[in-house]
C-alpha cells in the first residue's frame, strides 16, 4: 500500500480526515472535500426549502420527508427530498443547490431522466438556487430553456412539471 499523506502538502490536509487502516496504518478517510462542500451546501438548501414548505403550510398539504422511488435504472429505495401530499395532489420535490453552475449542474441530466422515465410520479417540482453573483449565468439560461422543452415533452405523457427557483416555491405552494 502507497503511503500517499507522505505525497501530499501538510497544508492541504485536514487531519481530522486522516484514520488508521486494518493495519494501524495512517490513511485519509476521505479525499472528496470539495464533495463535502457540495453535500453540506445541498443539505442546508433541503433545509431551507422544508422550512418554507412549512411556513406556507396551513394544514393543506402533508410533507414527507426522503420519500422512496425506483430511479430510472430500477434501482427501488432510492431516496428523493420530499413528497407533499393534499387532498387532490401528489409532488415529488427534488432540491438543487447549483453553486456556480459547476460539476454538480451536471448532474441535472439524471433528475430529469428520472423524470422523462416517471420515476417521480405525475407532479414533478425540480427547485434550485444558483449564486446569483456569478458572472455568468449561461448555463442556468439553459437550465431554463432546458426544463421548459422537457416540461412540454413529458406533457404529453401526462406528467406536470415544474422548474420553481427557491424564491418562487412560496407561491407555487399556494396553489395546492
Amino acid at each position: 500500500m502507497s503511503n500517499i499523506i507522505k505525497m501530499i502538502n501538510p497544508s492541504k490536509l485536514d487531519y481530522d480526515n486522516i484514520g488508521t487502516d486494518l493495519w494501524g496504518d495512517p490513511v485519509i478517510k476521505d479525499l472528496r472535500s470539495a464533495g463535502d462542500v457540495a453535500q453540506e451546501s445541498g443539505a442546508r438548501f433541503e433545509s431551507i426549502t422544508h422550512d418554507i414548505l412549512n411556513n406556507c403550510n396551513s394544514g393543506r398539504y402533508e410533507i414527507t420527508k426522503k420519500p422512496y422511488y425506483e430511479n430510472h435504472w430500477k434501482l427501488g429505495n432510492r431516496e428523493g427530498d420530499f413528497f407533499i401530499l393534499s387532498e387532490n395532489r401528489k409532488i415529488h420535490i427534488e432540491c438543487k443547490q447549483l453553486g456556480n453552475a459547476e460539476s454538480h449542474f451536471d448532474k441535472l441530466s439524471h433528475c430529469l431522466l428520472n423524470l422523462i422515465m416517471g420515476c417521480y410520479g405525475k407532479e414533478y417540482w425540480l427547485v434550485y438556487d444558483y449564486n446569483r453573483e456569478m458572472r455568468n449565468k449561461t448555463k442556468i439560461y439553459k437550465l431554463i430553456a432546458r426544463c421548459q422543452d422537457v416540461k412540454e415533452q413529458v406533457a404529453i405523457q401526462g406528467i406536470t412539471f415544474e422548474l420553481i427557483h427557491i424564491d418562487d416555491l412560496p407561491e407555487h405552494l399556494k396553489k395546492i
